[in-house]
């Protein structure tokens, strides 16, 4: 079990680490406290497309060998998925993915405008969205407890929303963008369950990213995104890091999951956002007020509390 711990904690600082390097292609920042050095491009929604679109391309192929040698079935599951009897089941993945899409494009907005363990932490707020979502999809009515841990979580959210007008950036764009974020993830988390039931994760997660690849290559024509000519080099050169770091993420994530129990999983569920701080603090030299630590530490414990309360009602279940 340490061991599967560990890997999933390896798996999440390769994901908050590429928030990180997010965060410095839109907002120039001290670099080890040693040297100014980032905002490649302007905060823009359009530019966080771009972004999106870079990075799907280069993960696309590299998720589509990995898939097959993960699970060997992949391409009969995708086969199947075509068949007129399986539309329904491939609308719901399609319809997923598509919000995966959304949530993306809005968290990176939202990485772009504010400080990146701010907006992290305001999207890792999701698992109180679904569980609001899960009550009225699947009839899971929510426990005192859930209810308290749902109101900590808001609360939290709101002291690490940083001050109107503070020099961090556009705040009301990069707050909006971090919710609007989590509420498409909730919202496709809630698509997943119901796909999970008859497709595996791997050919669903190779969906995920075809679907994403799809649309950002499609929408991308229709905004103006601005790249300086000298910039495309660098831009493709962390984008490729960027790749790197997610694929690595995914693989010891869904690892990882397979070796510890289901209760630490609240755990590693707010490893993410704690390691975007973190690393944040000491690569970019991004600090929080003691208004917004507060809110952190009220978050990560209340999302703990929550995953706590959500398996302790489906081992009651079980028994």
């Amino acid at each position: 079990m340490v061991r599967g711990f560990l890997i999933v904690i390896l798996g999440s600082l390769c994901l908050a680490s590429q928030n990180v390097l997010l965060r410095v292609i839109f907002s120039e920042s001290s670099i080890l406290g040693q040297f100014e050095w980032g905002g490649l491009i302007p905060a823009t929604a359009a530019n966080s497309l771009l972004i999106l679109q870079m990075r799907s391309l280069l993960i696309l192929p590299a998720m589509a060998l990995l898939a097959f040698r993960l699970y060997p079935a992949t391409g009969e599951v995708l086969d199947q998925l075509r068949q007129k009897e399986n539309r329904p089941l491939l609308g719901y993945a399609l319809a997923g993915s598509s919000l995966l899409f959304v949530a993306l494009v809005l968290l990176f907005t939202a990485i772009a405008s504010i400080p990146a363990g701010v907006a992290t932490v305001l999207f890792f707020i999701h698992p109180a969205f679904t569980g609001l979502l899960s009550w009225k999809v699947f009839g899971s009515r929510p426990s005192v407890l859930r209810g308290i841990v749902t109101v900590g979580v808001l609360v939290g959210s709101v002291l690490v929303v940083p001050q109107i007008g503070s020099p961090t950036g556009n705040v009301p764009l990069g707050v909006s963008a971090a919710l609007g974020a989590s509420i498409a993830y909730s919202l496709q988390g809630i698509l997943a369950q119901l796909c999970f039931g008859q497709i595996h994760p791997v050919p669903y997660t190779l969906v995920n990213f075809g679907v994403m690849a799809l649309l950002s290559t499609l929408f991308l024509p229709l905004v103006n995104f601005q790249v300086p000519a000298g910039v495309w080099p660098w831009l493709w050169g962390i984008s490729i890091a960027a790749a790197v770091l997610t694929l690595l993420g995914q693989l010891f994530y869904n690892i990882g999951i397979h070796m510890v129990r289901a209760a630490s999983m609240a755990i590693v569920a707010v490893s993410n956002p704690v390691f975007t701080v973190v690393i944040a603090w000491i690569l970019l030299q991004e600090s929080l007020q003691s208004r917004q630590l507060a809110g952190v530490v009220l978050v990560v414990v209340s999302i703990i509390a929550l995953g706590w309360d959500r398996q302790q009602s489906v081992e009651d279940q079980g028994s």
